[in-house]
């Protein structure tokens, strides 16, 4: 019998879970062993294991892989502990020195004391809220609860939720599938609506279609190429059914948002033609969407086409600002407001002046590392940056940088009356001080929480 038992650092957020990871040994979906607090900062599991062998472990918090692990010097996804074990019972006491993307002091940044004298009237008030990571597994399951409370602590009124019902598995021929991978479940997505609107959250649901990540290039490489009319009529056909039922999700929830995908231009090479056509079977589609569904209905993004005008069917016009800022290093608040405002000019008033209809950011997000607001804009799920590879230097965090991208951003907007609102991207389940776009624990979510303050003063 073995028993492993460490000591955490007292600034472990109390929220957090440990767990020990053996090489060899899977326990449950994610691999990870539960461990269990005994006292204050220390964690405990007995277990059998083979003896007269070496076991190779680490200790990880929240069950979430290498992004959560604790640290080594140098930091290496193959870096373990060892012991030798024998054939006695025998106690193994460990200290965690530190957690990857975590630290005794967080991290700083001056935000802006700037805030408006007035806000322009609009019809409906500006709405300000916070996107749930944009995939879901059921390690996270212990910390929904823990993470719509601090939602609401921190003054948000909305949550967003990320919800992908169905899967491309082949393109050829095209084939879906309706089980969950990595997104919620039916009983899942039950319990969160329920815990949110017990704090009085309301919700946003984004819904979308996604590739099964088993095969996820040769699909995409599929999926990207000329088809046949029949090929977008199954394609549009499986889309409205999949979009139809997560309406009727959201309207049995109440749900007041949904995002439906519209990734068209993406999928396939259509002629103009086709096009005319996929528009056609949208336009119907989307009837059909609002026949189940009474809330607002906003696109997922938005793609200039001279075929396409669905979009005048939507109550929103959706999109994704993630545009750069500045191709300077170091540009301060006004430099990239300025930008910022020429986007406006340039990309979301024709929209406006089109369609007649307001501009929802679904998703507004800038990563924080060094760069991240236009220098050096990156992929955010590369080696350089993302928080399950190892630490790389010449790529530094900037927390600054972060903030002041998104201050930058709402004081471009907040005198715009063609913006219905700004959910922030990928907002965890745990605090870390990592380089992706997620606010949480980081300066930048006192940022959102000021700007959230001022439209909720209105």
């Amino acid at each position: 019998m073995l028993t492993f038992e460490v000591r955490v650092p007292e600034w472990t957020p109390k929220e957090d879970k440990i767990y020990i990871r053996i090489d060899g040994f899977f326990y449950g979906k994610h691999g990870g062993v539960p461990m269990e607090e005994k006292a204050p900062h220390i964690w405990t599991v007995a277990f059998m294991a083979p003896a007269n062998q070496a076991l190779r472990y680490k200790y990880n918090r929240n069950n979430f892989g290498f992004a959560t692990d604790e640290e080594f010097s140098p930091d290496s996804e193959d870096a373990r502990r060892e012991i030798h074990v024998g054939t006695e019972p025998r106690l193994i006491q460990d200290e965690v020195k530190k957690w990857r993307w975590l630290s005794e002091e967080p991290p700083k940044a001056n935000i802006s004391s700037f805030r408006p004298d007035r806000l322009p009237e609009r019809a409906e008030p500006f709405i300000i809220g916070v996107s749930l990571l944009d995939y879901y597994q059921d390690t996270f399951d212990d910390f929904v609860a823990s993470t719509l409370d601090r939602i609401k602590e921190k003054g948000f009124n909305y949550v967003g939720i990320s919800y992908t019902p169905s899967y491309f598995t082949s393109s050829e021929p095209l084939t879906f599938s309706h089980e969950p991978i990595n997104t919620w479940s039916e009983e899942q997505l039950d319990l969160v609506f329920s815990e949110a609107r017990k704090r009085g959250l309301k919700i946003m649901l984004a819904a979308g279609i996604e590739t099964d990540p088993r095969n996820f290039d040769e699909i995409e490489a599929g999926l990207r190429t000329r088809h046949s009319d029949d090929w977008y009529i199954q394609l549009v056909h499986e889309w409205k059914a999949s979009m139809v039922r997560t309406a009727e999700t959201a309207e049995k929830h109440g749900v007041e948002i949904l995002v439906i995908s519209n990734q068209w231009p993406f999928w396939g090479d259509p002629t103009d033609d086709q096009k005319r056509m996929l528009n056609s079977l949208v336009n119907d589609a989307i009837q059909s969407v609002r026949n189940a569904y009474s809330g607002k209905i906003s696109s997922d993004y938005y793609a200039e086409d001279e075929f396409f005008d669905y979009y005048k069917q939507l109550d929103w016009v959706g999109d994704k600002w993630w545009w750069a800022l500045t191709d300077k290093k170091e540009a301060s608040i006004e430099e990239m407001k300025i930008r910022a405002e020429n986007i406006i000019d340039e990309r979301y008033e024709p929209i406006y002046e089109k369609y007649h209809k307001p501009i929802f950011l679904q998703q507004l997000a800038y990563s924080a590392y060094d760069g991240a607001a236009g220098a050096s804009q990156i992929g955010t799920e590369g080696p350089e940056v993302a928080e399950w590879f190892p630490y790389n230097p010449d790529w530094p965090a900037d927390f600054q940088e972060q903030a002041d991208a998104y201050e930058a951003v709402f004081q471009a907007i907040y005198d715009e009356p063609i913006f219905a609102g700004a959910f922030a991207f990928s907002y965890s389940y745990w605090d870390s001080y990592d380089k992706s776009a997620g606010i949480r624990s980081k300066p930048s979510e006192d940022v959102w929480i000021k700007w959230n303050s001022i439209f909720l003063e209105k």
